[in-house]
């Protein structure tokens, strides 16, 4: 069966519009599948899955529930379709040029610059080894933390950290105070923060967890024009989009500013501020601020542009999505660690965007 049929049978059955031979073809596909899968991990994976698909599957429709869940599964999570190893000829792949060096997701790696030293590449310090440089000490704690360490007698000096694309860290800083990093962003800061207050100065993606101090040095961020002031909190700031900035508060309080508003938020809100100034406060989803932390694709309400931004920065690649159809609005999750192939396997499951593969770069048709 080609793949394109058998994704108008899939949305037919979640649109309640199939008849009784696409429900029949949809239901002989799913006991071949329960037949493939074999291991412990992928039947998990299914329970999880259906759970998932029962959240958002109203229950009143003429079609069993099975079968509409089932296809909400492979709609919403699709990368269990492809792991269960259907044949060639039930599958197309996509167009694929092969690379002179494989896409890989993304793992730890980054760069520390410092004033009058060369830059340092972090993924070569070894864990549980200290680093003593000209200003600073540099501790590589485990596989994607480091810790920044100003020496006694050292002059206080600006630190810039980058998360390369096809990347992440998490740093800690002198005062306690533990940032991760996504893909693609970078935080300056000085190697001993003034006894006046703390300042960030970031880019890109970010989550903060700040340290409280008995002295309540406030600790401030700023994101381009925007200026984030807290005590002591945990929060996440998104700088990427060159529309607009989002900050999403989980613990504690911060007061954002940017020259034409003053806005406190509460755990539970994040603001949405435009380029122009115009901003909007809202409730979040605590999981899904933050799924790029856990290993996760958030495709909620997002289409294929917004989600191969992310694509790009995470398997560091080049994407080409002059054509891509941004009408289509995805959701569900899927892992940031699944190989380049079934992660767009699963995206063009959806009707209305392919991609095609050549080196380093994809291409949204």
């Amino acid at each position: 069966m080609i793949r394109r049929s058998f994704n108008k049978i899939i949305e037919k059955i979640i649109n309640r519009k199939a008849n009784s031979q696409e429900v029949q073809i949809f239901d002989d596909w799913l006991n071949s599948i329960n037949h493939k899968s074999n291991s412990d991990w992928q039947k998990k994976e299914l329970e999880l899955l259906k759970a998932k698909a029962l959240e958002k599957v109203a229950t009143k429709s003429k079609f069993r529930w099975t079968y509409v869940a089932a296809a909400a599964i492979v709609l919403m999570v699709g990368g269990w379709f492809f792991l269960t190893k259907l044949s060639l000829d039930e599958v197309q792949p996509i167009n694929e040029h092969i690379a002179s060096q494989p896409i890989t997701p993304g793992g730890f790696n980054g760069v520390l610059s410092t004033e009058g030293e060369e830059d340092i590449s972090l993924s070569n310090l070894k864990i549980d080894s200290l680093y003593v440089f000209e200003d600073i000490q540099v501790e590589r704690i485990d596989s994607g933390l480091i810790r920044i360490i100003p020496l006694p007698s050292s002059k206080t000096c600006w630190q810039e950290i980058k998360a390369p694309k096809g990347a992440n860290l998490a740093v800690i800083l002198e005062d306690g105070s533990k940032i991760t990093l996504n893909a693609n962003s970078k935080i300056s800061f000085p190697s001993r923060f003034d006894p006046q207050g703390r300042m960030v100065v970031m880019e890109g993606e970010a989550y903060f967890e700040v340290q409280k101090e008995r002295i309540r040095r406030p600790f401030e961020v700023r994101a381009g024009k925007n200026l984030i002031k807290v005590l002591g909190t945990k929060f996440n700031v998104n700088a990427k989009s060159a529309t607009e900035m989002q900050a999403s508060l989980y613990e504690g309080k911060i007061q954002v500013t940017n020259g034409h508003f003053k806005v406190v938020l509460n755990p539970g809100r994040e603001i949405l501020i435009a380029k122009n100034g115009t901003y909007q406060v809202q409730i979040f989803d605590k999981n899904k601020s933050t799924a790029w932390k856990a290993g996760i694709f958030d495709l909620e309400g997002k289409n294929i542009k917004q989600i191969m931004a992310e694509v790009s920065d995470w398997y560091n690649v080049e994407v080409d999505d002059g054509n891509a159809d941004t009408n289509i609005k995805y959701m569900g999750e899927l892992s940031k660690f699944s190989d380049i192939e079934t992660l767009l396997e699963t995206l063009s499951l959806v009707k209305g965007n392919q991609f095609e593969i050549k080196g380093r770069r994809i291409i949204v048709k």
